[in-house]
């Protein structure tokens, strides 16, 4: 590690854009103590300098030279515009898509709005613990940072775990799903009907959406993240939008409001009694409200992030949840459970027809939907690159050098690519017809097992690393919330439905999940242990010119 200028004896962040950069490179060097009051002050640019010029005195060839000079991205988000993205990431395609999966589940509007509410809850109880995590650990990475310093030996097994779940199987699983959402509200509006249309148009749309977010995050960095926001406002005014229109037929067309008396007059009629089917309610709910960690991935990225990231995860999920129970009312308010089944993944859009007539309902919003469903495949593409990029720089990918560079447009263009590329194979190749369904299952799966491993290494770091300064300390019930709802999340699955009529198989999804964790493990000892993965990346490199 550099050597710094500045001692804290207090836990703070120097308000510049170097400011959180070299806090965890010290337990990278092997160091037994992570140096955690120390920060790099401006002075240590000259210093770094001179380290470059004895480097070349030692005839060190061009290459290492290069390798020798950090390429770090900038700091350019703030606390709102941290928030945008934390909102932009949560509000995707899951609240406009969801409600009629998860009322197949459960089987009562009763329960659904019961469901999004517990989502809400562990939601937060999550968030809480990650909080404690990220101003602990503030280095981008998020679980590939946590589960490392937690779970130390076998060396950076459980990180590099995590990391390929992310990349190859969370991350695109979930874009895929919102970019095919993103096509199948884009065709509706050119259509007018909710189902009946190609989904091969949706996937190809879908496809064409993942291009467009990956080119624009490549190669237009700064104007990206205000369009970004601009869309999260649009998500949010939106789902304003559902919930004013509910609350207008709850308080002043009650009397003529036949969808009010269906949905809630018998509210729990029909309530599901299997735990299987709670499993995929939640597995959906949990969806929707996935994102609130993704400042988590981009700590680098955000000025003063143990002051700011509290602020924008936490704020930002609040507002969401608030938004997500009452837009979930106003749904069966207006609907009839019948009309939510039988709308597929496109509830939002007949929900604005019936309340608004085909003209509005069936051309106009289902445009302002697409766009909303469009602003989460951004903000999901910039949090994905971002763990790509972090593990092809501590050596858990090939081609390092790559995907682990920053480009002339200050993004990680390699990285943006691959996530691209992975997103565009899980959108062309799961079977017709339950696609988004499984998309969602087996990344939800992979999601809350490593939820549960980084919530359980947070009580672990307690007791093993009490030398940690916490500026932000979790509660020990929310820590508990999230441990137990990850073991459930992740038994459940495989306990057989009361009946299955898919032409998946209810255990496809967890096992898909599993065996690529397990097969995983395998590619760990090819590329850490055989090929010295972490030896030669691009970090020991950088480190050895400090």
């Amino acid at each position: 590690m550099r050597q710094n200028d500045i001692q804290l004896h207090e836990y703070r962040i120097l308000e510049s854009d170097s400011n959180g950069h070299d806090f965890a490179q010290n337990r990278r060097s092997g160091s037994s103590q992570f140096v955690s009051s120390q920060f790099v002050s401006s002075q240590s640019v000259s210093s770094q300098s001179v380290s470059s010029q004895s480097v070349s005195s030692q005839s060190v060839s061009s290459h290492d030279l290069a390798t020798a000079q950090p390429e770090e991205l900038e700091r350019r988000l703030g606390l709102w515009s941290g928030m945008a993205i934390v909102i932009g990431t949560i509000i995707g395609s899951g609240v406009f898509s969801t409600p009629s999966l998860i009322l197949d589940a459960v089987g009562s509007a009763g329960m659904s709005v019961v469901v999004w509410i517990l989502g809400a809850a562990v939601s937060i109880c999550g968030c809480i613990a990650y909080m404690e995590l990220g101003t602990m650990l503030p280095r981008s990475g998020g679980e590939k940072e946590y589960l490392d310093t937690a779970y130390p030996r076998p060396r950076a097994l459980l990180s590099f775990l995590f990391c390929l779940s992310s990349i190859f199987v969370c991350s695109p699983s979930a874009l895929a799903a919102d970019s095919v959402v993103t096509g199948t509200f884009f065709v509706y509006a050119a259509t007018g009907r909710a189902s009946g249309h190609s989904e091969w148009v949706q996937r190809l749309i879908g496809v064409a959406v993942a291009v467009v977010c990956t080119l624009m995050h490549g190669f237009f960095v700064r104007g990206t993240i205000r369009v970004q926001s601009a869309l999260t406002a649009v998500k949010v005014l939106l789902l304003l939008l559902i919930v004013f229109v509910g609350l207008v037929v709850a308080l002043v067309h009650r009397d003529s409001a036949a969808a009010t008396s269906q949905s809630f007059s018998h509210a729990f009629a029909g309530t599901s009694t299997h735990p299987s089917a709670y499993s995929s309610a939640l597995f959906k709910v949990f969806f929707a409200y996935s994102g609130y960690t993704a400042l988590n991935y981009s700590i680098d990225e955000l000025k003063d992030p143990v002051r700011n990231l509290p602020r924008a995860a936490l704020g930002g999920l609040f507002v969401t949840a608030v938004l997500y129970v009452l837009s979930n009312v106003a749904y069966f308010l207006v609907l009839d459970p019948e009309a939510i089944r039988s709308s597929s993944t496109a509830v939002a859009g007949v929900f604005f027809s019936k309340a608004f007539g085909e003209a509005v309902g069936q051309r106009v919003v289902p445009v302002f939907i697409g766009l909303a469903t469009l602003g989460n495949v951004m903000c999901g593409m910039f949090s994905a690159s971002r763990v790509i990029f972090e593990a092809a720089r501590e050596g858990y990918l090939p081609l390092d050098r790559y995907l682990g560079s920053v480009s002339g447009f200050q993004s990680p263009l390699w990285a943006l690519a691959m996530s691209c590329v992975l997103t565009a194979l899980f959108i062309v190749t799961p079977p017709p017809g339950e696609a988004y369904s499984f998309l969602i299952d087996i990344g939800g799966y992979s999601l809350w097992l490593f939820y549960g491993l980084s919530v359980a290494g947070l009580l672990v770091l307690r007791h093993t690393r009490r030398d940690l300064v916490r500026p932000f300390r979790a509660w020990n019930v929310a820590n508990g919330i999230t441990i137990a709802s990850a073991l459930f999340m992740c038994i459940v699955p495989f306990m057989k439905p009361e009946s299955e009529d898919g032409a998946i198989p209810y255990w496809a999804a967890p096992t898909s999940a599993v065996s690529f964790v397990a097969l995983s493990g395998i590619l760990w000892y090819v590329q850490i242990v055989l090929r010295r993965g972490i030896e030669l990346s691009y970090n020991a490199r950088n480190q050895e010119f400090k």
